[in-house]
């Protein structure tokens, strides 16, 4: 008689113009991903040979409050994705500008988004209608989308790395998983955030990075910092040794609290290849130390030099080799080290000794 409760929000039918399904459809699943339910979805075919999606949240329900903008349930989760509350009104306001046909099962009541005109404003702004839900006893929320083609649906899916056959070989650290088939992929909590560049792919926990407002871009910093610690603690020191002796990105920022046995293991690399030679972390510094008579020293740069340069078996070699020099040698390095803070005239005096100290005995 009275008709359905009508619900209407501040959002402008144009908003964030540039989203799309897959934008959407993330939103909704970053939802059911941070409430404190299973993850349980499903991808209903047709008789018309299109597709409905269904995620549900058993244990969630939303309560009209939430539709309010900055209102939300998981502002102070943790290991939620979004703290915003803004995330699946905007799914919602995108799907039905596209035209999909969305349905909400809310406990036992059914929302359904609309758009209606204001006449205070003179714009659309998205709606929800409230009504009966069609079943009793429904448990929980459930978001439908109705009317998804096949090249929709694994579009979808891989924005969404639970929702994904095959994942490949991964490493399993406390900070979240190393995807070692999927190159350059970023997903955070399970949901795809952006391609990043790097040789492997990674699945974060949440609460170990933080992400920009849109959810689709992240802290480089942030993340080489994460991305190191993570092959850190699989402790494969080999393949991090050749990791960071190739300049990988993934462990950019090995000179951050890196682990002695990361240290030994690409001296050792080094040796391999190097069996008697010293590192120079720069030209400037291989020519000095070649001037200096340390002939077999090699350029490495990066953070591969400071690992190798720093591992307790090479700092043991270089105090052996000084402490095996002619005093003709020391002089010279200590000169080469501290000419800069001399005067003209200090520096030809102790070149004059330098010359003289050829002829000493020890």
């Amino acid at each position: 008689m009275f008709g359905p409760k009508i619900y209407e929000l501040s959002l402008v039918k144009n908003y964030v113009s540039h989203w799309g399904l897959a934008e959407a459809c993330r939103e909704l699943i970053q939802n059911a991903l941070d409430s404190d339910s299973p993850f349980v979805y499903s991808f209903d075919r047709s008789e018309a040979g299109t597709y409905t999606l269904r995620l549900t949240s058993e244990f969630a329900r939303l309560s009209p409050q939430t539709l309010l903008l900055g209102a939300t349930s998981k502002a102070d989760s943790k290991d939620a994705i979004g703290s915003f509350g803004e995330g699946y009104k905007i799914a919602l306001l995108v799907l039905t500008r596209m035209g999909y046909d969305v349905d909400m099962l809310n406990g036992d009541v059914l929302w359904k988004p609309r758009f209606r005109f204001n006449r205070q404003f003179g714009e659309e702004l998205l709606a929800i209608e409230e009504s009966q839900a069609p079943t009793r006893g429904n448990k929980g929320l459930t978001f439908v989308v109705h009317g998804l083609s096949a090249d929709e649906v694994e579009a979808i899916r891989a924005s969404c790395i639970l929702m994904q056959d095959h994942i490949g070989a991964i490493r399993l650290t406390s900070y979240g998983d190393i995807l070692l088939e999927r190159p350059g992929e970023l997903y955070v909590g399970g949901l795809l955030i952006c391609q990043t560049g790097m040789k492997f792919g990674y699945n974060i926990k949440p609460e170990f990075i933080r992400l920009e407002r849109d959810r689709q871009t992240v802290s480089d910093w942030d993340l080489k910092s994460i991305t190191k610690e993570m092959w850190f603690e699989t402790k494969e020191f080999d393949q991090i040794a050749q990791l960071v002796h190739d300049d990988v990105k993934d462990v950019a920022y090995v000179e951050y609290g890196c682990p002695e046995l990361v240290k030994e293991a690409c001296y050792q690399l080094f040796r391999k290849s190097n069996p008697e030679a010293l590192v120079a972390g720069s030209q400037t510094e291989l020519k000095e130390m070649i001037e200096r008579g340390l002939t077999k020293t090699v350029y490495v740069g990066g953070g591969f030099h400071y690992a190798v340069s720093n591992a307790p078996s090479y700092v043991k070699e270089t105090r052996q080799l000084v402490a095996v020099q002619s005093p003709t040698e020391c002089l010279r390095q200590w000169l080469s080290a501290n000419r800069s803070e001399m005067r003209s005239k200090s520096i030809e005096a102790f070149k004059q000794l330098i010359t003289e100290s050829k002829a000493w005995k020890v």
